[in-house]
């Protein structure tokens, strides 16, 4: 995403009044629909239904225990962790539901079927019993599940539709045997010591799996897993088609006395009367509740804004408000599970007086490059750059990236020493990036790489090293995290993107096979959204785990039709090969990333365990029609924006102030670990502010301003630009 595309959408009833002459008043009036709301408002379970042009409460909820200690646990051995499945043993999982309401729902669990299996699952939800037929008669598209030609012997997650109206409000049974002489399936078991490993809130088990011998006569609750060895909790959900009980959306700052448009000098005026109307339906059997703050600047993380006070209802009107900007949320609750309020627009009607100003000087914007600051919708946890100053040091990365002439540059060398450098391994219960990289030198000090594989890919489970190159690019300040692509039957592969100021994006980069993905019409690299984009265009259908990839495009060499290039490198083995790098396109159809990098600065919580397919609460994903969903979690998102939201930037505001010779600079930005703001007037060196506001002295003639961050690594991001012509 090239932040710089992004415009604000929507915009109806204009109707903006030129500068009256002093003390006269205005109107302003104008009405941003959700399309306009959504481009840049920060959603907690919601979702844009563009058809509709609304802003809902998200469509697909989750019910787990499970998810902060999904996979091995510490000290087990012989897939001790996963129930065996066959006559004469009975699972129970007892789920909990605030509303046993739901369009449809699915039973969601973890586990294995053996190969070839014929044996169906005996399946009851409060008594009232169904069969899910063996794979090979029931779903034979699935290939993943009873054969093994596209994972191996590695578990998977199993989807099978349940009839709704058996669910109730309260603890729902959940019942599930095989009447197999031998193993026919294998479910997970997710151990009770994991989860303060997993979560910082869910520390412990709620004690709601059992497991039966005697046909349910008797449970026990304690010795799970086929050895009687693991306290836990089944790896068994109910993922239920119906809106999520609760869900915020906030919005973006509003300007109370001009309608929504770029490259203007705000003028000063004093706020009289306004009137904000929200239009939003709120059907019986929910409720919508507004609040709202004021402020006398544009950047809501600065001083000068009140504090949240609800409206009452979807009317607020103010006489003398604080100032002349807006923020508002909306808290939408669903009551009755198959409803939801939906969030249209909002209308603004906005008395203005113009302050006077005694003087002949006029000014106005004549080039204006401005940054976007666009807030994620989920909190990510960024390390900070300092704890990784040994890390930095002890593997001279400062001499890798000596000589290069562009950030982008100095990245890819990064990603080279990463491909390189003998990788030790990772504690998978205490995740730490200086347990990755092994240092070792030769009898003259150098560093030893590794130079020689047999193939394009390295040595070393794909996590490790780019973990490695994370950690090597968070130790020189460029922001960078970890991605899981797994798109149904591929299982999954890890990888990197960075934050790339030059291109003003985040960039793909895996440092397995080190190499990059670009567009062949531009050269500019690409993010994992863009190239899934890219994936989207010769899938034939949309994929999903009964209609797999690996079904619809069974030849690797299908990669080739989508519109990508790979970087080549200096590299022996052709990234081309089908089997060294084309193939790994089909891994990228869902995309999920887990919501801290810090694994410097914190241990825990573990976000997988490394040994089993993922499933927990700290991934977030991306999705589209093409590849929809995963059931197995509940924290997704389909707008580009929440995904890759931009780093670094300097989103100016320019505003006239009661000296006319003077404007004022307010600063928005949202940058990991941020020193300053640097500012240049007039080609005059860069100086220091580290205040979000700044008073621009204005000369006549042409005025040049240049403004940009600098994080506490000293790495500075993309620059903003005005120049404002003043006549006196």
């Amino acid at each position: 995403m090239n932040i710089k595309k992004f415009v604000l959408l929507g915009l109806t009833g204009l109707c903006i009044a030129g500068r009256p002459a002093a003390g006269e008043q205005a109107t302003v009036q104008y009405t941003l629909d959700a399309d306009a709301l959504e481009a840049r408002g920060q959603f907690k379970q919601l979702k844009f239904f563009g058809s509709g042009h609304a802003i809902r409460l998200d469509d697909m909820y989750l019910i787990e225990d499970d998810a902060p200690a999904i996979g091995m646990p510490e000290g087990a051995k012989d897939r001790s962790w996963f129930e065996r499945l066959h006559r004469g043993v009975t699972i129970r999982k007892d789920l909990v539901l605030d509303d046993p309401r739901a369009y449809s729902g699915w039973l969601v669990f973890n586990g294995l079927e053996m190969k070839g299996n014929e044996t169906p699952l005996h399946i009851g939800i409060n008594g009232v019993q169904f069969i899910r037929p063996a794979t090979k008669y029931a779903h034979p598209f699935a290939r993943q599940y009873y054969t093994r030609d596209w994972a191996g012997d590695l578990d998977n997650w199993f989807f099978v539709e349940i009839p709704v109206g058996a669910l109730r409000k309260g603890v729902n049974e959940i019942t599930i045997h095989a009447d197999s002489d031998s193993t026919s399936w294998e479910i997970m078991v997710a151990a009770d010591g994991e989860y303060k490993r997993g979560s910082d809130t869910r520390t412990h088990h709620p004690n709601r799996s059992a497991k039966s011998r005697d046909g349910g006569q008797t449970w026990d609750f304690d010795h799970l897993g086929w050895k009687g060895e693991i306290d836990g909790e089944y790896d068994i959900r109910l993922s239920l088609d119906r809106s999520v009980p609760e869900g915020i959306y906030t919005s973006p700052v509003i300007d109370l006395a001009e309608a929504p448009g770029a490259g203007k000098i705000k003028k000063l005026l004093r706020i009289g009367d306004c009137r904000v109307q929200w239009d939003i339906d709120v059907p019986e059997g929910s409720s919508a509740d507004i609040s709202v703050r004021t402020g006398d600047n544009p950047v809501p993380s600065s001083n000068g804004w009140s504090v949240w006070e609800e409206t009452g209802d979807f009317t607020r009107s103010w006489q003398n408000t604080r100032g002349r900007y807006l923020q508002f949320r909306v808290v939408m609750k669903a009551v009755n599970p198959l409803v939801t309020p939906a969030l249209r627009g909002m209308t603004v009607t906005t008395t203005t007086e113009d302050i006077p100003i005694r003087t002949n000087i006029t000014k106005r914007i004549v080039e204006f490059r401005n940054g976007m600051v666009i807030r994620s919708s989920v909190e990510y946890t960024h390390e900070d750059f300092a704890k990784l100053r040994e890390y930095r040091e002890r593997f001279q990365l400062d001499k890798v990236v000596a000589g290069a002439t562009s950030e982008f540059e100095a990245q890819l060398r990064l990603m080279r020493w990463a491909y390189e450098i003998p990788i030790k391994g990772l504690d998978r219960l205490a995740w730490n990036y200086y347990d990755l990289p092994d240092l070792k030198k030769d009898a003259k000090g150098n560093i030893v790489l590794q130079k020689e594989y047999t193939g394009r890919r390295r040595d070393a489970h794909c996590l490790y090293c780019n973990l490695t190159l994370i950690g090597a690019c968070l130790a020189m300040g460029y922001p960078a995290r970890w991605i899981n692509i797994a798109t149904r039957t591929t299982y999954g592969h890890e990888v990197t993107e960075v934050w790339s100021n030059e291109f003003n994006k985040w960039v793909f980069l895996d440092a397995t096979r080190d190499y990059y993905i670009y567009d062949p019409d531009t050269g500019i690299p690409m993010n994992l959204v863009e190239i899934n984009g890219r994936l989207r265009e010769i899938a034939p259908r949309p994929m999903e785990w009964e209609y797999p990839i690996r079904w619809a495009m069974p030849g690797d060499s299908l990669a080739y039709n989508a519109r990508i290039k790979f970087r080549e490198g200096d590299n022996k083995f052709s990234i081309y090969d089908v089997s060294q790098g084309p193939h790994l396109l089909f891994f990228k159809g869902q995309l999920h990333m887990p919501l801290r990098n810090d694994f410097a600065s914190r241990q825990w919580p573990v976000p997988w365990r490394i040994s089993s397919n993922w499933g927990g609460d700290l991934f977030y994903g991306f999705y589209n029609d093409t590849f929809p969903r995963k059931r197995e979690y509940q924290l997704h998102t389909d707008r580009p924006q929440d995904f890759n939201y931009p780093l670094n930037q300097a989103e100016l505001t320019v505003s006239e102030t009661e000296l006319p010779a003077v404007l004022r600079i307010d600063a928005d930005t949202v940058t990991p670990c941020f020193d300053t703001f640097l500012v240049n007037v007039d080609g005059g060196g860069w100086k220091e502010n580290r205040s979000s506001a700044f008073a621009w002295k204005l000369h006549e003639g042409l005025n040049r301003l240049r403004m940009k961050v600098r994080n506490t690594a000293g790495v500075t991001g993309p620059e903003s630009f005005v120049s404002v012509v003043m006549n006196n």
